[in-house]
């Protein structure tokens, strides 16, 4: 950088000069002033810091030794403030002790009085140097800082604000309602919008979200009312209020309706109309949740909205499903789902079989859980299997080291698991003669889709001489052509039947037909839930061949129990 150069540079600096000695500092200003916008003069260290602080300076020059505060003791102040400002040293005395003390401050120079201009010149050049680079450093920063700060403006634009409607977004709708105590929320659902993308496509479908926002945002004027975009086409009505007014919502939302059947978006020579279902919550705990409940529920029973109440909410329901869905799992892991066998008798009162029951042993008790609670959870979550083909094989177990004849149930999940089946056919396959002692017994609480399976699963196993039962008969399912072309070997009347025999004349006379129908085709009777020796009489009467229930045995869960009750 030649002189010229660094005149240019420093005829945009401002400069503090401090100085005691009131001639020296006139002739020193002349110089400066050649090559400097603006010389400020201090006639002490304590005027040059005041004035320091009271003023945006470039550079400073000045003069060590001077009364109420020297040039070393002001700089150590300025440094406080500012560690990168040039500073320059004037003395008359060449000292050591200056020299040291200016280095630790980072003084740029040190010139002897009167200084040599050539040698201030080349100083000068060096400091505008700095300064330039100092310059284009905080150019440079205050750049970055703007492009930070337009950047952050943008991301937080995009952070609270949906970018297709330009509404506030779900993150926004979330961050909105952490303070508020009970906020009003509408979920509103465009009813089959992925029809309108698939005729349409996505750009019209676009199109369609943007005017059903303005829409929306023109419903919302002069209401308190705050517009979302939740999702795809899901959108919000938010509203934040002290007294809930149930009228004045319903209000709005018959408001609401009417407008939405005038509205409609003009695509080329095409006119789309919007159908909507909303959700409405004006619940103190999990508003939003809420909502979406009262949502799901109005689209299942195809209403236009449903206003959240503790009647539709099934959550409880659900967590109690999963709460099972645990304690099953851990006990199929634990080794605690366990069978039990409850005694079929005669006429007599006397044992002829077993049917093989389920239960689960809670943890830590022998207290055993009736299938009641958890097996339509099993079914659900794909639990079933393992647990239908433990109590399965561990009564074919039963069955091949003892005499005792026993029934299994058989659901139609079952009868529809091939590998399942393959597996209790190798079984009899090597042990023919068990068949004799077995009941599989057809469970009626499932409708069977293909009767087919259920036909070819009895051919498979009348082979080995296994014996046929349809379980639950009357229940709902069942009918009587469905026993003819099967041809079962024994019916088994639905408890809801038997147990109130004694009181309800219907059933009484249904269960006879039933007995009377199934004698003439050669299939004996089983009654269960029998609980008392009325009921067991009244059976007896109407030729019930056999009979199951507490009046004779509880299920019973070990062998030698059994071996008792025989």
């Amino acid at each position: 950088m030649n002189l010229k150069e660094t005149i240019k540079i420093s005829k945009t600096l401002k400069l503090l000069y401090v100085e005691d000695d009131y001639d020296a500092c006139n002739s020193t200003k002349e110089v400066l002033e050649n090559f400097f916008l603006d010389v400020q003069v201090a006639i002490n260290g304590q005027d040059g810091f005041d004035m320091f602080c009271n003023d945006k300076f470039d550079i400073i020059i000045s003069d060590i030794n001077m009364p109420k505060m020297n040039g070393i003791e002001m700089v150590s102040k300025i440094r406080n403030m500012d560690k990168d400002i040039p500073v320059v040293f004037l003395s008359a005395y060449n000292e050591v002790s200056y020299l040291a003390q200016g280095i630790k401050l980072g003084v740029d120079a040190y010139l002897l009085k009167p200084f040599d201009l050539e040698q201030f010149s080349t100083l000068l050049t060096k400091i505008s140097e700095k300064v330039s680079l100092q310059r284009e450093h905080e150019n440079y920063h205050k750049a970055l800082e703007l492009e930070v700060k337009k950047q952050t403006k943008e991301l937080k634009h995009k952070l609270y604000f949906d970018e297709l409607t330009s509404l506030h977004n779900r993150y926004s709708f979330f961050e909105d309602i952490k303070d508020i105590a009970t906020p009003i929320i509408f979920i509103i659902d465009i009813n089959k919008f992925k029809l309108i993308n698939e005729i349409y496509g996505n750009k019209v479908g676009s199109i369609v979200l943007k005017e059903f926002a303005k829409f929306l945002q023109d419903f919302t004027l002069d209401t308190t009312y705050k517009v979302y975009r939740l999702s795809a086409d899901e959108f919000i009505l938010r509203d934040n209020v002290e007294y809930i007014d149930t009228d004045k919502y319903e209000r709005d939302i018959f408001r609401f309706y009417r407008l939405l059947d005038e509205f409609k978006v003009d695509i080329d020579n095409d006119s789309i109309s919007i159908e909507a279902t909303i959700g409405i919550s004006t619940s103190q705990n999990d508003a939003f949740e809420c909502a979406k409940i009262a949502l799901e529920f109005a689209k299942a029973h195809k209403k236009p909205y449903e206003m959240y109440s503790s009647s539709i909410d099934k959550r409880t329901e659900e967590q109690d499903a999963l709460a099972w869905k645990e304690r099953t799992k851990s006990a199929i892991s634990d080794h605690r789902i366990v069978s039990v066998y409850q005694p079929i008798v005669d006429r007599n009162s006397n044992v002829i079989k077993y049917e093989t029951l389920m239960r689960l042993r809670e943890a830590d008790t022998t207290k055993l859980i009736s299938p009641f609670f958890f097996l339509d959870i099993a079914i659900k979550t794909g639990l079933y299997h393992t647990l239908s083909g433990h109590i399965i094989f561990e009564a074919l177990h039963l069955l091949d080291t003892s005499s005792h004849t026993l029934s299994f149930n058989f659901t139609y999940d079952d009868i529809k698991n091939t590998t399942f089946l393959n597996e209790i056919e190798i079984f009899f396959r090597s042990s023919p003669e068990l068949g004799k002692r077995a009941v599989f017994e057809i469970t009626e609480s499932q409708s069977i889709e293909d009767y087919g399976e259920v036909k070819a699963f009895i051919k498979r196993f009348r082979y080995y001489d296994v014996k046929i039962a349809i379980d639950d008969f009357g229940s709902g399912f069942s009918n009587f052509e469905y026993i003819l072309e099967i041809e079962p070997d024994y019916l088994k009347i639905d408890g809801s039947l038997v147990k109130n025999i004694d009181t309800d004349e219907k059933a009484h006379i249904l269960v006879g037909a039933i007995v009377k129908f199934s004698h003439k085709l050669g299939i004996k009777v089983i009654a269960e839930y029998v609980h008392s020796k009325i009921i067991f009489d009244m059976l007896k009467d109407l030729n019930v061949d056999e009979f199951q229930g507490y009046y004779f045995s509880e299920p019973l869960e070990m062998c030698d129990n059994i071996l008792k009750v025989s």
